[in-house]
């Protein structure tokens, strides 16, 4: 479990390298977060079942994208 941790640290990070450089607006970046949360599920957990890597890949996006938009939020202040 605890590399799941580690992932969703690594997706948060190309997140925001994705909003540093200006690849895309935004409003767009919480999706970039779920697509690599997917990619991860599907490359690096280490299960037997597809349907399990989809479910681990879209836990490890949104909560990426949540700690993201929790971040704006504490900067924002």
């Amino acid at each position: 479990m605890f590399e799941n941790t580690i992932i969703i640290a690594v997706v948060l990070a190309l997140t925001e390298l994705i909003k540093r450089l200006g690849f895309m607006s935004a409003k767009y970046l919480p999706a970039a977060s779920v697509l690599f949360g997917l990619l991860a599920g599907l490359f690096y957990v280490d299960v037997v079942s597809m349907q399990e890597k989809i479910m681990f890949g879209l836990m490890i996006g949104l909560s990426a994208a949540g700690l993201f938009d929790q971040s704006k939020i504490v900067t924002k202040k």
